[in-house]
């Protein structure tokens, strides 16, 4: 059975630019059909504001695409009820995602995000990636 985690923006980013990343190797897992990622929908709208300001629209587009094809989404609708669970958890800049984590039963919440560690399901690329028993990359992102 396939390992259900929740990406956050900064897996992407960092698997693109750093190809020697824990982050790659999480999205080498993702592409190979061993994890099965969830995003939100504030995560497709991070990675094309990245992607969009520091290359251009057409690899925002690329990535927006990828993201639908490989990714299960939800939808700030489906969560925006029990946001407020977590206010008090969470700065509001990474409530949405925190919420679909619990509202899902996610065990893996992967981000290189401080701000998470109060959270139990919260693991770095690099502790995932241990976790798993892969050989993890020197790197915590």
């Amino acid at each position: 059975m396939k390992l259900r985690v929740f990406l956050d923006t900064n897996v992407f980013i960092y698997a693109f630019e750093f190809p020697e990343s824990n982050s790659y190797k999480i999205i080498e897992l993702l592409n190979k059909g061993i994890i099965e990622a969830v995003i939100s929908e504030r995560v497709i709208k991070e990675v094309m504001t990245y992607f969009r300001k520091f290359y251009n629209k057409d690899m925002a587009s690329s990535f927006r695409d990828y993201l639908l094809r490989t990714c299960t989404i939800v939808f700030h609708s489906e969560v925006k009820q029990d946001m407020g669970l977590y206010k008090e958890v969470i700065k509001n800049k990474d409530l949405e995602q925190l919420t679909v984590v619990k509202k899902y039963g996610i065990r893996f919440l992967i981000s290189y995000d401080k701000d998470f560690e109060k959270c139990d399901e919260y693991f770095t690329p690099k502790s995932f990636i241990e976790y798993i028993n892969y050989e993890p990359s020197t790197t915590e992102f």
